[in-house]
């Protein structure tokens, strides 16, 4: 594997979405990387996401990326897992399940989803796939589950990073939050999807980084 000196790298945030970018970049917390946004670059070609997998849309967002870059690139892909839905709801689709709808209504479509189907177990947890290349070829990636949580019959209006929607939803009876009031204290020690990557994600730039 290629190697780059530990002079400041360039490394794009694979993403549109502002709350993304900014988890993407705790990943890459304390590296000696120059984050570059993605809507800096002249994108080349619409993305489209056709992996059958997280993992494999990960990888695929990140080649794109790396490729209209010509350098090194983060990207992730992820969804809402409801183990008692299997074949009615899909995590791949989270996002364009309600995608004709405003980001402020998709909690509540989600909860009017859960309630039509009446599932006996309302659990829930969240799965994250991230990847790295650099000049569309893939380097590393990785995949990750959170704790599981529970999808609550009422929306959360206060939700405070509304561009992840299912905030709005996902409760953690345990601490008697949503996820989108948890802590990093408490995101660390339960922990979510993110909290996981982390320290994985984090060792794979030390080695690849090197003088």
């Amino acid at each position: 594997m290629d190697t780059y000196s530990l002079d400041n790298v360039g490394i794009v945030l694979g993403t549109h979405n502002d709350e993304k970018a900014s988890e993407l970049s705790l990943l890459l917390q304390g590296l000696p990387l120059n984050l570059v946004s993605a809507k800096d670059l002249n994108e080349v070609a619409s993305l489209e996401e056709t992996g059958t997998t997280h993992y494999e849309n990960a990888c695929h967002k990140a080649r794109y990326w790396s490729s209209v870059s010509g350098g090194l690139a983060i990207a992730s892909d992820g969804g809402l897992v409801i183990p008692s839905m299997f074949g009615i709801w899909n995590s791949l689709y989270t996002n364009r399940t309600f995608i004709d709808l405003p980001v402020e209504q998709r909690s509540a479509a989600l909860i009017e989803l859960v309630d039509r189907h009446q599932p006996l177990d309302r659990s829930a947890f969240w799965i994250e796939a991230v990847a790295v290349a650099v000049g569309g070829i893939s380097l590393a990636a990785w995949i990750a589950r959170s704790t599981i949580g529970c999808i609550v019959p009422w929306v959360n209006d206060h939700n405070p990073r509304p561009q992840f929607w299912v905030n709005g939803a996902w409760y953690f009876p345990q601490l008697g939050k949503y996820h989108g009031f948890l802590t990093e204290r408490e995101r660390a020690l339960y922990p979510d999807h993110w909290a996981v990557l982390g320290p994985q994600i984090n060792s794979f730039f030390r080695n690849y980084l090197v003088k």
